[in-house]
């Protein structure tokens, strides 16, 4: 009898291990199920603030305010200001473009030319 008992007990031990995973399964797809209806919703109330975004970038009013305040854009007959730091002084590291004379400068021979002249002159040093 004992050896009945013995071999009942480990197959009532196995089926209740076998029994302990798929609840656990069970439990983990119930709480990933949660987590998904969560994010669900999440999704969906970002979806109504990106189509009320879109709604309102296509109204006359905002393109207009885009195109003015990010694009600096007028309309015809309008005058365009723009406001420069530091006042009337310019800085003294500012850039003051120089007149270009109408002649230009003579060019030189290319660098390849001049390292080839390098080159020659260096070897008929040599001999």
């Amino acid at each position: 009898m004992k050896a009945r008992g013995a071999v009942m007990g480990t197959l009532l031990v196995v089926l209740l291990l076998s029994a302990l995973y798929p609840v656990r399964q069970y439990f983990t797809q119930k709480t990933e199920l949660r987590n998904l209806t969560q994010e669900e919703v999440r999704l969906a109330q970002r979806v109504e603030q990106l189509s009320a975004l879109k709604a309102r970038l296509l109204t006359d009013d905002e393109i207009e305010r885009i195109a003015r305040e990010e694009l600096g854009m007028v309309r015809p007959g309008e005058v365009a200001f723009a406001i420069v730091p530091g006042g009337d002084a310019a800085p003294k590291d500012a850039v003051i473009p120089s007149i270009v004379s109408a002649q230009p400068k003579k060019a030189g021979p290319a660098w390849h030319q001049r390292w080839w002249d390098a080159v020659v002159s260096s070897l008929t040093g040599m001999r």
